[in-house]
């Protein structure tokens, strides 16, 4: 695993085009941001609604001090799930975790391919983690956490531009297609 600071980094030896692939079509790092916002709120109010349905009453109190640990260690971890999707996960050289500060990201890369449908658990790792299992455990311990609300529904809005990308990729590319990604741009063949 690399630590990289600023953009996705670009691997000049892979020459997309040349080798046959095909990209798809993806907003630029700047309009996932502006686009992410609509899909926050619609992700945090469905994330909303379910933690109501499954809340076991009573009242419930926390930290702030522990809010505040959560909402700082919530990105690492947020990126080191997607990384530990990739093949290799974090032993690999090609797993690479960036901080590009002037576009306000964190991100996990992977340079090198990837099937789709690692693409797809790749982006939904976090996600599926992060925001969902918090309320199936409290539904089902019937433990009314605040720390697992507030975990759920920061991580749900900051998932949005991962799910941006699960349907970029669900819907462009074909189910038995390989994936890759050229810094920012991602690339699709059979």
């Amino acid at each position: 695993m690399k630590i990289h600071w600023g953009a996705i980094p670009k691997d000049t030896s892979f020459q997309p085009e040349r080798e046959g692939w095909s990209p798809i079509r993806e907003p630029g790092p700047l309009a996932i941001q502006f686009i992410a916002v609509p899909v926050a709120i619609v992700v945090v109010g469905l994330l909303g609604t379910a933690l109501y349905l499954v809340w076991p009453g009573g009242s419930a109190s926390t930290s702030i001090w522990l809010l505040t640990a959560m909402a700082i260690l919530l990105i690492p971890i947020h990126e080191i799930l997607h990384a530990v999707c990739f093949p290799g996960g974090l032993a690999s050289p090609h797993t690479v975790i960036g901080i590009w500060l002037s576009r306000v990201l964190f991100y996990a890369h992977y340079e090198g391919v990837m099937s789709r449908t690692r693409f797809l658990v790749t982006f939904a790792m976090p996600f599926l983690v992060l925001s969902l299992l918090p309320i199936i455990l409290i539904g089902l311990l019937r433990w009314p956490a605040l720390e697992l609300v507030a975990l759920s529904i920061v991580n749900g809005a900051a998932a949005s531009g991962d799910i941006i990308g699960l349907i970029l990729i669900g819907v462009q590319v074909p189910a038995s297609a390989s994936v890759r990604n050229r810094g920012w741009r991602t690339y699709w063949k059979y």
